[in-house]
């Protein structure tokens, strides 16, 4: 692994990565990953910050999906839903400042566990 690159938080599903090279951040949750300049970083941290979930929760609740809440995209054609329980985890991976990996317990662990 470079050593320019810092891990700044983790999660359950996923984790966020700095780059002090290129100055990017790196964002991989569940099979998503985002690259963000600092400005899109901060824009994307307001986004989360300012979405309200009871809203968009309301909004789609006759919706054929369960998760309802979007994130819209540059491209015209994409848009990302997740749920509430994505968009807690989201919050705390980009808004989060301490640097403390919370163990998991072994609910959290969604692997097939072999005991040799």
């Amino acid at each position: 692994m470079c050593n320019k690159i810092q891990i700044l938080n983790r999660t359950k599903n996923g984790i966020l990565l700095y780059c002090n090279f290129n100055d990017i951040y790196h964002l991989l949750y569940n099979n998503l990953n985002f690259n963000f300049t600092a400005y899109e970083f901060e824009s994307f941290c307001k986004y989360l910050n300012d979405t309200n979930v009871e809203f968009w929760e309301n909004e789609y609740r006759h919706s054929l999906y369960h998760k309802r809440i979007p994130i819209p995209t540059i491209q015209a054609n994409l848009l990302i839903l997740i749920d509430q329980e994505e968009v807690k985890e989201l919050k705390h991976l980009v808004l989060s400042k301490e640097n403390a990996y919370p163990l998991l317990k072994v609910k959290d662990i969604d692997h097939k566990i072999f005991m040799n």
